[in-house]
């Protein structure tokens, strides 16, 4: 197209010139100089003419390409994610070519969030949350399907669950002794072994969602659990050799890396997160504390532990913090939560 109006501009001026009437007399006052000046002037004219003409064609020609003719880019792929630590995992293998939300701030706990109109729009354009599922994240079932997020997934594939969980989360149920046998702890993400299995679901996910990127995704996620396994080393090591192996913590989080790395855990204070146990739990906490003589009970940033402050003076104990879900100034991976919680707790129990 621009080269052709090019040539129309070339040819109408070029026409212009050549279809002057050389034998018809010089106009009034004009000889043969000022006749010569004057067709200069006009082949001049001709020749910028056809330059700025050249210009602007390209120039159209360049905006046409970028508004029509050249694809537009496409959006990046786009995910969520519950809580903090599956949001570690799932940003190392998605890389930085993948946007991935949090749902729930780490210094939040997912049994107790309550979602918030900023939590719905920050799944706009998502196509996928990813959960841990068993009742501590089941709102952002709903919440997905609210925002026309299309695949809630759940990242225990290929874990063996824990059941005989003596903790409801169900808002509305009362607990049983049938529904706590049959109810499965969700907290299996605080076991590196699992989450070494997470990574690989996340990654087959993530290669379903973009199949184009399959190959990177496999490749983050075996460099990935390389890390998670020479960290998981660095723990057992930690943990190996301890004074004493029984701890008690603030509510039941911390079975699967109790049983991954050796320790009991004998003592729970809170029978549900966020509630406050009633007298005869609370006897029943404090006969354990003494009956296994623990000096140290565990606190959570994100749930409140002032009904435990008094009680752990009466009893002589000191309080640590441990962290399910992250919530620790300086710990920013899931890597590094993991390290901390088996730092505080070999530190207790060195004591």
């Amino acid at each position: 197209m621009c080269l052709l109006l090019c040539t129309i501009g070339a040819y109408a001026e070029t026409r212009d010139l050549l279809s002057y009437d050389h034998t018809s007399p010089l106009p009034r006052g004009e000889g043969a100089m000022g006749c010569f000046l004057r067709a200069t002037i006009m082949i001049l004219y001709c020749q910028w003419s056809v330059r700025r003409l050249a210009v602007v064609c390209g120039l159209l020609l360049s905006v046409s390409t970028l508004a029509w003719g050249a694809p537009a880019p496409a959006a990046p792929l786009k995910v969520a994610a519950t809580i903090f630590p599956l949001y570690d995992l799932v940003r190392q293998v998605a890389g930085p070519a993948v946007e991935v939300v949090l749902l729930v701030p780490p210094a939040a706990s997912p049994h107790t969030f309550t979602v918030k109109p900023g939590t719905a729009r920050a799944l706009t354009g998502c196509v996928a949350v990813f959960t841990i599922g068993h009742g501590l994240d089941d709102w952002a079932t709903r919440l997905a399907q609210e925002a026309g997020v299309k695949r809630t997934i759940v990242t225990d594939a290929g874990i063996a669950l824990r059941r005989g969980y003596s903790e409801h989360h169900r808002a509305g149920h009362a607990q049983s002794q049938t529904a706590a046998h049959d109810a499965v702890d969700p907290h299996y993400w605080l076991s590196i072994p699992n989450a070494i299995r997470m990574v690989q679901f996340i990654a087959e996910v993530l290669a379903q969602l973009d199949p184009a990127a399959q190959a990177a995704y496999q490749q983050r996620a075996v460099a990935y659990q390389e890390q998670l396994r020479s960290a998981d080393g660095e723990i057992r090591r930690l943990l190996t050799d301890l004074p004493r192996r029984d701890i008690a913590t603030f509510h039941m989080a911390f079975a699967y890396f109790a049983e991954t790395y050796g320790l009991n855990v004998v003592a729970v204070f809170e029978p549900s997160p966020g509630k406050e146990p009633g007298p005869r739990y609370v006897e029943a906490f404090q006969r354990q504390v003494r009956a296994h003589k623990l000096r140290t009970v565990f606190i959570e940033p994100q749930l409140s532990e002032a009904a435990l402050r008094g009680l752990s003076q009466d009893l002589g104990i000191t309080l640590r913090k441990l962290a399910p879900e992250g919530g620790v100034q300086g710990v920013e991976s899931y890597i590094a939560l993991m390290q901390y919680n088996a730092t505080q707790i070999a530190a207790a129990l060195r004591e």
